[in-house]
């Protein structure tokens, strides 16, 4: 990116994304007003589905040569209020497929705002279905809850463990957010709520394995990340297969957020050496303030207020409630 490139990017597109979503939670909310058993070994398959198939079939979408490519296929999974249109297919999607890398979306039900417990489901079934048709691991890339709720399907269905190479999260919500609970200090969706530090959902999945052997973890934070708050609540606990950056450690004046995560260059740079099986990522050998390649910068002004409109109108057409979802049964047995 040129100099004057960049510098659109900056002053532009960071305060009017950071502007328009504090706008759009402020009018929302104005308006709208024990140990672990039972987790299973690793060639188990875990509880049956419960969601129906085809809607299974329908939320999983595959792009490219899964078992004829050099490369491990990736699964992408979007966050919260989002869904994978609005999340990947100006940024990542186009990025892939420029690299020739075989990538499959998987679109959470409700974007994303219903019980995750529910919505892990989804995911399993992915994880599963392309690990099947390509015959090779999978990788997983997710953003906010994206990158959290994969630990949450190879916890509770152990045998998509085996079928898992990386796990790369952008913003995870691994152990909540206190700008979530804030938010949801009366009503909130059911997925949010279950991201507020300390929520019992949390709490479940983080006293049981927070990684697994075989599985190559690597979390990149933002100081300036507004939702996941504060940002180091992404990490993960450290381990000879766990990698977590701070971006601006390296790059201090990128100027990313936590949406803006799933279009920057060092974070897309820095991910890919995750996926090259490289041990551990190093953020001074990526270029620093920078989109990444398959975003066109002549439509951010298009791509970047339709993210954030899909965020508003999940927050008004989802149900809010005062109370967390009951723990799955299965995670008492």
């Amino acid at each position: 990116m040129d100099v004057e490139r960049n510098g659109a990017f900056t002053r532009w597109i960071l305060p009017r994304s950071l502007g328009v979503f504090a706008t759009a939670v402020t009018v929302v909310l104005g308006i709208l007003v024990a140990p672990v058993a039972g987790a299973g070994t690793a060639r188990d398959a875990g509880p049956a589905l419960t969601t129906d198939q085809a809607s299974l079939d329908r939320s999983l979408r595959c792009h490219g040569d899964m078992s004829g490519s050099d490369h491990d296929p990736v699964i992408l999974l979007h966050g919260t209020t989002s869904n994978s249109r609005a999340n990947w297919s100006w940024t990542w999607e186009p990025a892939l497929a420029q690299e020739g890398r075989p990538y499959c979306t998987v679109d959470l039900p409700m974007n994303g705002m219903q019980d995750i417990q529910v919505s892990a489901e989804n995911v399993t079934h992915a994880i599963r279905t392309v690990h099947e048709k390509s015959g090779k691991k999978v990788d997983i890339v997710g953003h906010s809850q994206g990158g959290m709720i994969g630990r949450w399907t190879t916890t509770w269905w152990p045998d998509t463990r085996d079928m898992v190479g990386n796990m790369v999260g952008l913003g995870s919500s691994n152990h909540g957010s206190d700008m979530i609970s804030l938010l949801c200090t009366v009503a909130c969706p059911e997925a949010l709520r279950q991201q507020s530090s300390g929520s019992d959902f949390l709490s479940i999945l983080n006293e049981a394995p927070e990684t697994y052997p075989g599985i190559r973890y690597t979390t990149i934070a933002t100081h300036f990340d507004e939702i996941v708050f504060p940002h180091d609540k992404a990490f993960l606990p450290a381990g000879p297969n766990v990698t977590n950056i701070t971006l601006q450690d390296q790059c201090p004046n990128e100027p990313v957020e936590h949406f803006l995560l799933a279009a920057s260059n060092p974070v897309w740079e820095l991910a890919l050496q995750a996926l090259d099986g490289r041990d551990a990522p190093r953020v001074e050998a990526v270029d620093c303030m920078k989109l990444m390649p398959g975003v066109d910068p002549a439509r951010l002004h298009e791509n970047v207020p339709a993210a954030l409109t899909s965020t508003v109108d999940a927050l008004i057409s989802t149900e809010w409630t005062t109370s967390e979802p009951a723990p799955a049964d299965y995670t008492t047995r």
